[in-house]
């Protein structure tokens, strides 16, 4: 018998069992005995463009509703206007690095917030760009990923943004919109704003640069997350906060990679950034778009194979 047929048999005993794995994985987790398994996929799941395609098929509306339900206890509340606070300019940045039990990232501290802007893909709906290029095509000395958008076909292109974009106080998408939106933005001053805001609102607030995504995770200095994890298990995580002085922070979490960081939860998100001072923050889109750009190169891991995600829109430093 040739030596190379143990080896044969090997591979296709291999083969088949992960073949079955694949084929049989989506009903272990949706029907089998492990309940704590099916909350943290389907939690994980929601937080991309991708849970009404795939989750419809395997969890009812009500069952979804209801698992959100208890993994996540949010107080509502929109975050108000900061006293003016005493703006220096100062134009230093500083960087941290941020070690949990289960996660690595980084946070950047930018003092000066008016320096914080929007900045978008060249092709705003027709195609995105990576965080890194849409930095390097606007000058900017830093930036993150920033609000959310449509992924139909999971394609990765990055070019349906959704909600409001807001740069330099125009309305790049999003002004028709009729009844509250969810808004990350900075007024004028500098002034970080969360939560949910009509497009009247936002103009009245004299709102300067902003995304939509959700949910605040500090309002007026106190913690929104009151129960659960967050709604969304580990994962990659970018969010962005703001002291009491005006200072701004920009946070990432690099996640989905066992080895180096699995990922942060919300809760954690929002126990990061109130650890170093946040008097407002909010979640910003994370998993596979989750990218840090400083001093002319991504500093963080993304999770996805490929490298940097195209996305419409990035929270930049000039």
């Amino acid at each position: 018998m040739s030596s190379r047929r143990p080896l044969k048999i090997l591979y296709r005993f291999l083969i088949l069992n992960l073949v079955f794995f694949i084929l049989t994985a989506p009903f272990v987790i949706f029907y089998g005995p492990f309940p704590n398994v099916k909350n943290a996929v389907v939690e994980a799941m929601a937080t991309s463009m991708h849970y009404g395609k795939y989750l419809k098929y395997f969890v009812s509306a009500s069952e979804f509703a209801q698992l959100m339900n208890n993994s996540l206890t949010v107080t509502t509340g929109n975050s108000e206007i900061l006293p003016q606070f005493n703006n220096s300019h100062d134009q230093s940045i500083k960087l941290d690095k941020i070690n949990g039990s289960r996660f690595k990232g980084y946070l950047l501290e930018i003092s000066d917030p008016t320096r914080v802007k929007i900045g978008v893909a060249q092709s705003l709906g027709t195609d995105g760009q990576t965080t890194s290029e849409i930095a390097k095509e606007t000058g900017a000395v830093a930036a993150v990923n920033a609000g959310g958008f449509e992924d139909p076909s999971g394609t990765g292109t990055g070019r349906l943004p959704v909600g409001v974009i807001i740069q330099n106080g125009d309305f790049l998408a999003g002004e028709s919109l009729k009844g509250p939106v969810n808004l990350v933005g900075l007024t004028d001053q500098g002034v970080l704003v969360a939560g949910s805001y009509t497009v009247s609102q936002m103009k009245n607030m004299r709102v300067n640069e902003g995304v939509t995504f959700a949910p605040p995770l500090i309002v007026n200095g106190k913690k929104q997350i009151t129960q659960g994890d967050g709604g969304a298990g580990p994962g990659p995580r970018t969010a962005i906060g703001q002291r009491k002085d005006g200072t701004i922070l920009l946070l990432v979490i690099d996640g989905r990679q066992p080895l180096y960081s699995i990922g942060a939860t919300i809760l954690d998100v929002q126990n990061v950034l109130y650890a170093y001072g946040a008097y407002n923050a909010a979640n910003l889109d994370g998993g596979s778009s989750t990218t840090m750009y400083y001093n002319g190169k991504v500093i963080n891991s993304p999770a996805d194979l490929l490298g940097e995600r195209s996305i419409p829109t990035a929270i930049i430093v000039k």
